[in-house]
């Protein structure tokens, strides 16, 4: 199919959308577990299996896709994957059996995960210097808005059209975005380029994991997104079983936590500036911490007193993430492109294996002592991380401060 010659921005907002209906075939599916869990006969730990499983192939994908842009280019793995949505959407709909719907959901994370990545390496392409970083703002901005938007969408359809309803919904997105792609996505001559050796890689991967920084971030990430998951995806079961609300009201109520997130994010581009990492680690994780110990002893009696809850750990949601990007970039500054990609790896493997772990553990436990344990947990290793870290986090607070200081 001959493509047509378009503008930058064009392309830009082309591929942030593509990128935001990825994020949307995760985040529109929490509101209708319970739907998911009735219309199939199966427990909540099955459903959340199907959560799990989707971010976690996303996960792995994002290594596995790197160089198959890089050999047949960016058009032809953006056409693929959404050919394979649109397949997988349809089966999703059409499915009568879980374990059919399951192997669905599977071919919808293996068609979806491309297009973040996608999004990421063709603004990298079309931009440079200030230009690309302004790109990169509305690529993120888009991304962010997913969480708060999917949650509504899917509560809004699944309340009037069932599970189903939402998977011909995406069905036809990914359809229009397909053909949009064809005719308007840029043909790119792809360039060889000198292999990274294997043991070089390792060896990076090696060093962050030897690191003491590197190493509590990610002890320290797999737990927060862990609890963060097991959060959101009990969220829908806790306010229709137990507060007996329709699925458009619960798909509401994730917004404080959405839209916390998003403030988070704000307060840590100005808050940084003003207080050390040092003592930012420590006040964001303790007040994470915080967040999850007042949930877990919150949910169970009030549904605005929990929400005030979810607003207190959604703002810490939005501020730790990019403090552990900024540490991480501070401290493996040679080799930061696989320092981080190990940070999104293990957090994707918090998020993935959070569902599934709560979800059994509720089914046998008390809901306010799973989240409040969680909470305590967290509190405890966010302290023994940053005791361990010690002189090391001192002196990579001392050596910005140094470049700040020589750049001035």
């Amino acid at each position: 199919m001959k493509t047509l010659k378009l503008s930058t921005t064009f392309i830009l907002y082309l591929v942030c959308l593509s990128a935001f209906f990825a994020s949307l075939n995760q985040n529109i599916y929490s509101p209708i577990i319970p739907l998911i869990r009735d219309s199939f006969h199966v427990s909540v730990t099955m459903v959340n299996l199907s959560v799990s499983i989707f971010i976690f192939i996303t996960a792995v994908m994002q290594i596995i896709i790197g160089s198959i842009v890089d050999f047949k280019g960016a058009r032809f793995v953006v056409l693929a994957s959404m050919i394979m949505t649109v397949f997988a959407s349809i089966g999703c709909a059409l499915a009568q059996d879980f374990t059919v719907f399951l192997i669905f959901r599977v071919l919808q994370a293996l068609g979806t995960a491309a297009l973040p990545l996608i999004a990421a390496t063709t603004i990298g392409g079309l931009f440079e210097g200030t230009k690309r970083g302004s790109a990169m703002g509305t690529y993120q901005m888009l991304l962010s808005l997913a969480p708060a938007v999917a949650p509504l969408l899917g509560g809004f359809i699944g309340e009037r059209f069932n599970y189903w309803g939402i998977f011909w919904f995406l069905t036809a997105i990914s359809i229009i975005l397909f053909l949009v792609n064809a005719i308007c996505f840029p043909k790119e001559k792809t360039k060889k380029k000198d292999r990274f050796s294997a043991k070089q890689l390792l060896s990076h991967y090696g060093d962050m994991f030897k690191n003491k920084i590197g190493n509590a971030i990610l002890i320290l990430s797999f737990i927060i997104f862990f609890a963060y998951f097991s959060i959101i995806v009990y969220l829908p079961i806790l306010l229709t079983d137990s507060y007996h609300l329709d699925l458009k009201i619960v798909g509401m109520l994730y917004l404080p936590i959405a839209v916390s997130t998003i403030v988070g994010s704000m307060v840590f581009k100005s808050i940084q500036k003003k207080i050390s990492l040092q003592r930012l680690f420590v006040y964001g994780n303790l007040t994470a911490a915080g967040g999850i110990v007042f949930f877990g002893f919150t949910h169970t009696f009030s549904l605005f007193v929990m929400s005030v809850a979810l607003i207190v750990f959604g703002i810490t949601m939005g501020l730790i993430p990019p403090m552990f990007s900024t540490m991480i970039t501070n401290e493996f500054e040679e080799n930061r492109g696989s320092a981080i990609g190990v940070f999104n790896f293990i957090r994707y493997i918090g998020m993935a294996s959070g569902p599934v772990i709560s979800g059994y553990l509720l089914e046998k436990l008390s809901s306010v002592l799973i989240f409040s344990c969680l909470g305590a947990l967290y509190a405890v290793v966010s302290l023994l991380m940053f005791a361990v870290m010690g002189n090391r986090l001192r002196k990579a607070a001392l050596k910005v401060e140094n470049k700040k200081a020589a750049k001035s």
